[in-house]
C-alpha cells in the first residue's frame, strides 16, 4: 500500500493476499449445496457448488468413487472440506473431502437402493405380474379412512360398477404407516373373496410419499396372493410401490378404471356378444343344414352307384356260373356209369373175397370145435354150475358132482376117488 497525496493506494495483490489470509483463518466446514456441472478430469472430479451464490468445488476421484452415493448434476448434498482461495484470479473454491445427500437428495438416495435390491430379486419383472380379474367378487381398498383418496376410488368403483370394497383403514404416511400398511395386505389376503387389492393415497411432497417407497411394504405388495394396484399420489410421483405392483395407475380415481368394467358398457358388450352369437348359431346351423343336405345326395348316388356295380358284378358271375354248372353236371354225366361200374366190379371182387376167407374160417373152426373132438369119442367134464370145463384133477374132488357131455348127449356124475 502506498501514499498518494491524501489517498492510501492499495496494489490488487494487497488486496488478495488480505483477503487469502482472512479465509485461511477459516476450518473446514460443512456446507449445502446443489451440484452442477459434474465432470472428470485426472485424478480429481470438478464441479460447481451452488446455492443463491456459487464456488468451484473440487474432489479427489478415489474418494468421489467411495461415495455410498454418488451425486449427480441437481443433487442436493451436504459437502464438508477446505476453503480455498487461489489469490492470482481471486476465486474461492472448496476441496471436499467427504460428501453425502442431503433434504430429498437422502431420501431419492434411499429409494435408489430399494429399487437396486427389489430390481436385482426380479420383482419389477413385468413377467411376474399378474393380471387383473374382470368382475372381481371383492375388492380390497387399503387407505386412509378420512383422506380424499378413499372417496375418489370408492365413488368411481361404484358409479362403474356394483362392487362390493372392504376397507383397510391406515395411516398413509408417517412413521407408523408401513407397518400398518403390511399388516392391512397381510389381512386382506386372509380373505379367500378378496380378488384385488387396491393400495392408494394422494399427492404430496415426497416425504408424504416415503411409506410407499418402504422395502417392508414392496417386499408385502410382491408377495399378496392376489393382484394389488398401486394408486399413490399424481401422474409424477412414481413410488416404489408402483414398480413392484402388478398394476400402477396415475391416480386414486384411476383405480376404478383398472379393476372394474364400466357396467354399462360390459352390458352393451355382452348383448352384442350375444347377438353375435345367436347370428353364429344360425350361420352353422344353416352351412350344417347345407352340408347334411349335399352329403345326402351324395350317399344316395353312391349307394345307387354301388347297387348297380353289385348287380352288374352279379349278373356277370351269373353268365359266367351258368355255363360253368353245366360243364360240370355234363362231366358228372358221363361220369356216373363209369363210376357205378367201376363200384360194381369193386364191391363183387369184394364179396368174393370176403366170401372166400369165411368159408376158411368156418372150416377152421370146424376142425377146432369141441363137438367134432367128441364125435371122434372123446368127453368134456364141466362143473355143473358154471358149465366151465375141468381139465384138472385138482378141481374135481371127492364126492363132486359133474356134467360129463358126449356125442350124442349128457350125463350127471360123481367122483368118488381121484388119482394124480
Amino acid at each position: 500500500m502506498k501514499t498518494v497525496g491524501a489517498r492510501q493506494v492499495w496494489a490488487v495483490q494487497e488486496i488478495t493476499a488480505a483477503v487469502g489470509r482472512r479465509l485461511d483463518g477459516i476450518p473446514s466446514v460443512w456446507i449445502e449445496a446443489e451440484i452442477q456441472n459434474l465432470r472428470k478430469r485426472g485424478g480429481q472430479v470438478y464441479f460447481t457448488l451452488r446455492d443463491t451464490h456459487q464456488i468451484d468445488g473440487s474432489m479427489r476421484t478415489a474418494l468421489f468413487e467411495r461415495l455410498a452415493h454418488r451425486p449427480t448434476d441437481g443433487s442436493l448434498v451436504y459437502a464438508y472440506g477446505r476453503v480455498e482461495f487461489w489469490a492470482e484470479r481471486a476465486q474461492v473454491s472448496m476441496r471436499i473431502e467427504r460428501m453425502e445427500p442431503a433434504g430429498e437428495g437422502v431420501m431419492l438416495a434411499q429409494i435408489e437402493a430399494t429399487k437396486d435390491r427389489l430390481a436385482a430379486e426380479g420383482l419389477m419383472s413385468d413377467a411376474r405380474k399378474r393380471p387383473l380379474p374382470l368382475v372381481p367378487r371383492r375388492i380390497g381398498l387399503i387407505t386412509s379412512a378420512v383422506g380424499a383418496a378413499r372417496n375418489d376410488v370408492i365413488n368411481n368403483l361404484w358409479q362403474r360398477f356394483p362392487a362390493d370394497v372392504v376397507l383397510a383403514d391406515v395411516p398413509v404416511q408417517g412413521a407408523a404407516a408401513p407397518q400398518a400398511i403390511v399388516r392391512a395386505l397381510g389381512l386382506l389376503n386372509d380373505i379367500p373373496e378378496v380378488d384385488v387389492i387396491i393400495v392408494a393415497r394422494g399427492g404430496g411432497p415426497l416425504e408424504d410419499l416415503m411409506a410407499f417407497n418402504d422395502e417392508r411394504v414392496c417386499r408385502a405388495v410382491a408377495a399378496s396372493r392376489v393382484p394389488v394396484v398401486s394408486a399413490v399420489g399424481h401422474e409424477k410421483d412414481v413410488t416404489v410401490c408402483d414398480l413392484v405392483a402388478d398394476r400402477r395407475v396415475s391416480t386414486p380415481t384411476g383405480a376404478a378404471e383398472a379393476v372394474v368394467p364400466d357396467k354399462a358398457v360390459l352390458e352393451a358388450q355382452l348383448a352384442d356378444a350375444a347377438r353375435g352369437l345367436v347370428r353364429g348359431l344360425v350361420r352353422v346351423r344353416e352351412s350344417n343344414a347345407a352340408l347334411l343336405a349335399h352329403r345326402t345326395l351324395g350317399l344316395v348316388a353312391g349307394l345307387r352307384a354301388a347297387d348297380d356295380r353289385a348287380t352288374a358284378r352279379v349278373a356277370t358271375a351269373e353268365a359266367r356260373l351258368i355255363p360253368a354248372v353245366r360243364r360240370v353236371a355234363d362231366a358228372a354225366a358221363l361220369s356216373v356209369p363209369i363210376a357205378r361200374e367201376r363200384l360194381e366190379r369193386a364191391t363183387t371182387g369184394r364179396y368174393a373175397a370176403v366170401a372166400q376167407r369165411v368159408a376158411a374160417n368156418a372150416v377152421l373152426l370146424d376142425v377146432l370145435s369141441p363137438s367134432r373132438t367128441v364125435t371122434r369119442g372123446y368127453a368134456i367134464v364141466r362143473d355143473p354150475s358154471t358149465r366151465r370145463p375141468i381139465v384138472s384133477v385138482g378141481d374135481m374132488p371127492t364126492g363132486a358132482d359133474l356134467e360129463l357131455e358126449v356125442r350124442d348127449g349128457r350125463a350127471d356124475v360123481q367122483v368118488k376117488e381121484t388119482h394124480a
